[in-house]
């Protein structure tokens, strides 16, 4: 007779001892009262507690959560090869760099199994972007594998290959997270397993459920049908191919026109015209709840500036919600914006794009040729692009950032030199404590027609209050919720054009 899971529910033969598809431990006894249970049970027969995580406990809840599976290929041939002590030390290294990748984006590892690793994003606490953030961390062990291959194959003469999947869907976990015991249990974490077996090595299989909550952030291959073991529907996924460097919001397919943001549009505008008037730096922020609709008026504001008849560079970045070596993203997306370099180009390339931006850019200050390899350096370290003989690397922390605090100010005052500049950095209630500071930098240093546009969420003005007072130079653009009339206008809109059956 067949031991059903009580983790997840999976079948597995009579003399297993762990679950062949989520690791649990099987159990033929209740957890609360220790009474005997027939294979099918969900509920005990004797204290009628919950025995299967179909029915959630009082201390378990149904989640939606994002389950990373990565795993080694070939494990076995490796065994072959090393000798037990090795072999623990190669798999020691990788489970380190693997499980760092999970937690720099904000997810927890779930367990090891075998030479895998199985992390969870949304646990214990449920983000909005934990789709995104599992990508983030896929795409992150797949960044970090060369470096560690180069010292396994110098101590080892070996190299790991990883393949990963990762899949969206409800589980049960509990409401309190416990070292040792299992975080997700459902089906969600079968197809994460059965995605990473169908990856191709060096590669991240995804399921259509985190493609359609991360697809304005990444970009995927076309669709394939995956026929699962046990499952008798195919599953439908895409391969990652990378992220973007500009995000799209919204529904792809959806679109209608601004509504109600006629003044908020207008006072941007305004603001461009009065900082191109005065010839100095000034800083907006538009503040609004999730989803009321920054972005879209970010992109209207950028459409107009666009179309006016001076020309206007606009150069945008974003913050992110987590991550490492985040500190300065956005600064770093609108420098390689402003020097073209995407984010997969060759280090000898980037630093050659970039040092070619300076010098020009730097050219239109007096003397500013004298201070391009300064502002150079300075400016390569912020968008992490390695300078090998920079001196900044031999300075102390606190010289590293007074170069910063005068070469981004320099550098945009040497950008608006030629006309006005918009820059935009959009959620900046993830900014970093450095990020605020290099914006206030920019703000009181710089000169000339330099106009910041930023977007965030009610919580940055209480956590950067000194940021959002009352001065000259700042404005506040705060989104309300529109009128039941203009909601009304809205949907109408997007329903005209929605294909709904």
């Amino acid at each position: 007779m067949d031991r059903v899971c009580l983790s997840c529910g999976a079948s597995n033969s009579e003399s297993a001892r762990f679950c062949a598809s989520c690791g649990s431990a099987l159990r033929d006894k209740c957890p609360t009262c220790g009474a005997e249970l027939a294979s099918d049970a969900r509920f005990c027969s004797t204290c009628g507690s919950p025995v299967r995580t179909g029915e959630p406990a009082d201390d378990e809840e149904r989640k939606l959560v994002t389950v990373l599976f990565a795993d080694v290929v070939g494990s076995t041939a490796l065994g072959e090869q090393l000798d037990p002590e090795r072999l623990r030390s190669v798999l020691s290294s990788w489970f380190s760099v693997a499980s760092a990748a999970v937690e720099a984006w904000g997810g927890t590892v779930e367990k090891f199994i075998g030479d895998a690793v199985v992390g969870a994003f949304g646990v214990p606490v449920i983000r909005e972007d934990d789709a995104a953030r599992a990508l983030h961390a896929a795409l992150d062990m797949l960044d970090r594998l060369p470096g560690l291959n180069e010292r396994f194959s110098q101590q080892h003469d070996v190299r790991l290959a990883i393949r990963v999947g990762v899949n969206t869907g409800e589980v049960i976990a509990p409401r309190a997270t416990k070292p040792g015991e299992p975080l997700v249990a459902g089906d969600a974490v079968n197809v994460a397993a059965r995605l990473q077996q169908d990856a191709e090595p060096g590669t991240v299989l995804v399921g259509e459920r985190t493609y359609l909550a991360a697809r304005g952030a990444f970009e995927f291959g076309a669709p394939v049908e995956l026929v699962v073991r046990g499952k008798v529907a195919s599953t439908q996924a895409r391969r990652l191919v990378g992220s973007r460097i500009e995000t799209e919001r919204g529904i792809p397919g959806l679109a209608a026109s601004m509504v109600g943001r006629d003044r908020e549009l207008g006072a941007l505008v305004q603001a461009l015209d009065e900082t191109r008037a005065i010839s100095r730096p000034r800083l907006v922020v538009v503040m609004g709840s999730a989803g009321i609709g920054k972005s879209r008026l970010i992109r209207e504001f950028v459409s107009a500036s666009e179309a006016r008849e001076e020309a206007v560079a606009i150069l945008r970045g974003r913050c992110l919600a987590a991550g490492e070596k985040i500190s300065y993203w956005a600064l770093a997306e609108i420098l390689r914006a402003s020097a073209g370099i995407s984010l997969d180009e060759p280090a000898e390339s980037a630093r050659d794009k970039l040092s070619r931006r300076v010098v020009e850019t730097m050219a239109a200050l007096p003397g500013g040729s004298m201070l391009a390899p300064s502002t150079f350096n300075a400016l390569a370290l912020t968008a992490g692009i390695s300078v090998a003989d920079s001196p900044l690397l031999e300075l102390e922390p606190k010289a590293v950032a007074d170069e910063l605090s005068r070469a981004w100010p320099r550098f945009t005052t040497a950008l608006s030199a030629t006309g006005p500049v918009v820059l935009v950095i959009e959620d900046v209630h993830w900014a970093s404590k450095e990020l605020v500071e290099m914006l206030d930098r920019i703000l009181t240093r710089s000169d000339g027609p330099v106009l910041i546009v930023a977007t965030a969420r009610p919580e940055f003005a209480q956590e950067h209050p000194q940021v959002v007072a009352p001065r000259e130079d700042f404005l506040a653009v705060t989104l309300r919720p529109l009128s039941g009339d203009q909601s009304h206008r809205l949907l109408e809109e997007l329903l005209a054009m929605a294909d709904i059956p």
